[in-house]
């Protein structure tokens, strides 16, 4: 692998670069035959053969190419080192119940909440994230890491059928991400819950209660219209859009407020009204949750690579003296050749 994969695209000139030796080459050959037939040239000129020129050509570009790469920085040779961070453990809790295909935010409300996500793990720094998804069920997709790109990728791949069940059971997201986090962290620990539906079924309440007890603070969420609500659009298998409907009559999707805002305050936290505004979620965690980076969490090892483009600098050193030398002056070797001052013929 290489650190700077930029310097590579410098390979494309090589093609040019050896058209331009071989042109040199064409040309002053093409200039000694105006003055003297070929075997003069072979008398005079011993060392321009296209044997030595084709050497030095190769040698040269053999170096530029060592150069391109160790300018790139290649990188092998894998280690491991032990690297300590200080954070917080955070699961964030993400709704993927249909209601979140609403378009009263744009693009609609599933995929404004993970581009929130998004910013707020670029502030996450040195913090452990997990992925909570829930509609009628939760499902853990991302347990506690620091590996954004893992996340990003799972992230990416998330939608309202990434949990069968229907419904929003935002009480049993909350026990399901207390499950998931140790009771005994030496980490402070927060949940950021992501949604736009309403839940008495699973007793969100008593969830943040139990939350509370173990001093984790939920900071909560709410994407879609607070007043008229967003209705759930549907399309056919001929791409024809439609709404969602219940015996007969559109569904209109509303944030339960008060529920949020009642969980926020069980656990200390803080409750965004987002609804149908743009927000940053980012900027929000940094305020609300980044203070709480107070412990410390050791990762054991992570695996490394040697940088290594020192071997390919003597690479092309070798390559340019070899090059030097089948490049040099032809005359100073041609001076000592008995054969230039023998005349032609005795």
């Amino acid at each position: 692998m290489f650190d700077k994969y930029f310097y590579l695209l410098f390979l494309w000139f090589l093609p040019v670069v050896f058209f331009l030796f071989f042109y040199s080459y064409s040309r002053r050959r093409r200039l000694a035959l105006c003055f003297v037939d070929a075997e003069m040239v072979r008398r005079l000129m011993p060392l321009f053969s296209f044997g030595r020129f084709l050497v030095s050509c190769v040698c040269f570009l053999l170096a530029m190419v060592f150069i391109i790469i160790s300018a790139a920085c290649p990188m092998f040779g894998e280690y491991f080192e032990d690297v300590s961070r200080k954070g917080c453990d955070v699961f964030v809790l993400l709704d993927v119940s249909r209601s979140m295909l609403a378009e009263d935010v744009s693009p609609n409300r599933l995929e404004r909440a993970k581009s929130a996500i998004r910013d707020l793990l670029d502030n996450a720094v040195g913090d452990r994230v997990g992925l909570l998804v829930f509609a009628g069920k939760p499902i853990i997709k991302v347990p506690l890491t620091t590996d954004r790109g893992f996340y990003n990728e799972v992230l990416n791949d998330i939608n309202t059928r990434s949990v069968l069940s229907g419904g929003t059971s935002i009480g049993d997201a909350i026990r399901r991400a207390l499950a998931a986090m140790p009771e005994e962290a030496q980490r402070d620990q927060a949940i950021v819950l992501i949604t736009d539906g309403e839940d008495h079924e699973s007793m969100p309440i008593e969830a943040a209660k139990d939350a509370a007890a173990r001093n984790v603070k939920i900071l909560t969420v709410g994407l879609g219209d607070t007043v008229e609500g967003g209705r759930i659009p549907l399309r056919d298998e001929k791409g024809n859009l439609t709404f969602l409907k219940y015996e007969g009559r559109e569904i209109w999707s509303k944030v339960d407020s008060k529920t949020l805002m009642e969980i926020a305050d069980i656990t200390n936290g803080t409750y965004i009204p987002a609804g149908n505004k743009l927000f940053d979620l980012g900027q929000i965690y940094s305020q609300n949750i980044a203070k709480l980076s107070s412990g410390e969490f050791q990762i054991e090892q992570r695996k490394k690579y040697h940088r290594q483009f020192q071997i390919f600098l003597i690479f092309a050193l070798i390559a340019l003296f070899v090059y030097a030398y089948y490049g040099k002056n032809d005359s100073s070797k041609a001076k000592n050749d008995p054969n230039i001052t023998k005349p032609v013929g005795r």
